[in-house]
């Protein structure tokens, strides 16, 4: 796999590609996604897609941030030519990067999608602007993150007996900005994202959470890094936790493969 620049993205262009994923990372290793989450963009390219992923655009107006992914998106599948604009088109997200998702599609700007979302963060004022003085008075005065933490839930709760019918949702044990499954929703978003998605009519919600108390908020990142004999290792970027995996005990790859094939038989069951 190998990206290049195309627009503002970076693109690996698959040979036989089944499907287009737009990656959107998080807030810090989301700046050079296409280095930071490189083997696990490494294995969706291995299972048959083509990679689109644009570098994290730091900003409080969340709504008009996600607007301008969809259309950098678009743009991108346009001068990739007629045959990828043709193909499915998924969304994989990590962190602050599934907020963005979550308003195309409650808005409804992108339908019939399948979006997988690991680790969501629907980061506040205080989370992005971390003096909480300067936080509390950007809220004041209508300039802090929009929309907040309650207006996207309350976007949730309108939404999801309508739209919500093509998404998995992957996170991990010891996620400690995120959350868990077994935290409380008024701290962790990825309980509030099961608490409004796994009670809505139609298709339900597709969830695993990855256990283990080290298996953290950063387990996606990390460097695939080969060797002359052609295998390769993992490298964790998280210097807290080991700096070499091998690659084939991790489970997130393998799950987020494997929802993204089961999004795929979901969307075909809505197509027919």
């Amino acid at each position: 796999m190998k990206f290049q620049p195309l627009s503002f993205s970076w693109v690996a262009v698959h040979p036989e590609p089944k499907g287009v994923i737009e990656f959107l990372g998080g807030a810090l290793f989301g700046s050079v996604p296409n280095i930071s989450y490189s083997h696990f963009l490494h294995s969706l390219y291995e299972a048959g897609y083509t990679i689109i992923t644009l570098p994290f655009r730091f900003g409080l107006d969340h709504a008009a941030i996600a607007d301008d992914l969809l259309s950098e998106r678009d743009h991108v599948l346009q001068q990739l030519g007629e045959f990828h604009q043709d193909l499915p088109r998924f969304w994989v997200g990590h962190s602050l990067g599934c907020k963005y998702i979550i308003l195309l599609e409650a808005d409804q700007k992108i339908w019939n999608q399948p979006a997988l979302l690991i680790a969501p963060d629907i980061s506040d004022t205080r989370d992005a602007v971390p003096i909480l003085p300067v936080a509390a008075f950007l809220d004041a005065i209508g300039q802090g993150v929009n929309p907040d933490r309650k207006e996207t839930q309350a976007l949730l709760k309108e939404k999801k007996n309508s739209l919500f019918n093509l998404t998995a949702l992957i996170s991990f044990e010891g996620d400690e900005l995120a959350g868990n499954q077994a935290g409380s929703p008024d701290e962790s978003d990825v309980a509030l994202f099961i608490q409004e998605l796994d009670n809505k009519s139609g298709l339900q919600l597709l969830k695993q959470e990855i256990s283990g108390k080290n298996i953290k908020h950063t387990e996606i990142v990390g460097i695939r890094v080969y060797k002359p004999d052609g295998t390769y290792s993992f490298v964790d970027l998280d210097v807290t936790d080991a700096i070499f995996e091998d690659p084939q005990k991790r489970q997130l790859e393998p799950l987020a493969i494997e929802f993204l094939e089961k999004l795929k038989a979901r969307l075909d069951e809505i197509s027919t």
